[in-house]
């Protein structure tokens, strides 16, 4: 792992799946890149509910490494990967502002293939996340954009802490046809003495 200068970084933790399987859900590095990006396209090819499609998130290699590299060392940035064995199944990036006023709060993007979909990961990983901004000392606020129908979603965040702030109507255009979006922001408070 990059020797940090981070206060905090969430340990790895571990969920058993229904069948028997281990998932770790730990920080992404940067040599993760590549499997990361193969785990992009492939959960970009099986939902339509993401920003992007089969062509992924549209980063390079040398640009995902930058970008994971950075939400280690960043007091306001969090970058998650699930992994069952050695291969990636799901990921979480979050990023807070880069100016004074606003790096308290950020928006995180959280996708997971389907074969794993239904099954815990996408809990786990939020709370980690979840863990983590409590004792980040830093973030407090923690924001996400999920479509309008993508319920089971909507029902996950909710359950977890995140309200409904907003609609952004046309959010995503697929295939011609327009889909609305939700805000949903989570307070974050520092654990309790």
């Amino acid at each position: 792992m990059i020797d940090s200068p981070r206060r905090h970084l969430p340990p790895a933790r571990h969920l058993a799946l229904p069948d028997g399987r281990l998932v770790t859900i730990r920080c992404a590095v940067p040599d993760d890149a590549p499997a990361l990006i193969d785990c992009l396209k492939r959960v970009g090819g099986e939902s339509s509910y993401l920003t992007f499609g089969p062509e992924g998130r549209g980063l390079d290699e040398v640009e995902l490494r930058a970008v994971l590299a950075e939400a280690h060392l960043k007091d306001n940035a969090l970058a998650l990967v699930a992994l069952d064995d050695d291969r990636i199944v799901g990921n979480l990036l979050f990023e807070g502002g880069s100016r004074s006023r606003i790096r308290h709060g950020g928006e995180f993007g959280i996708s997971v293939l389907q074969a794993y979909a239904g099954k815990g990961v996408g809990r786990a990983m939020l709370e980690v996340l979840i863990g983590w901004a409590e004792l980040s000392g830093v973030v407090r606020k923690l924001d996400l954009r999920v479509r309008s129908d993508n319920l089971g979603a909507i029902r996950l965040y909710e359950r977890l802490g995140w309200k409904i702030e907003g609609l952004i109507t046309r959010d995503l255009c697929i295939d011609g046809i327009f889909h609305d979006a939700l805000y949903m922001g989570r307070h974050v408070d520092p654990p309790t003495p």
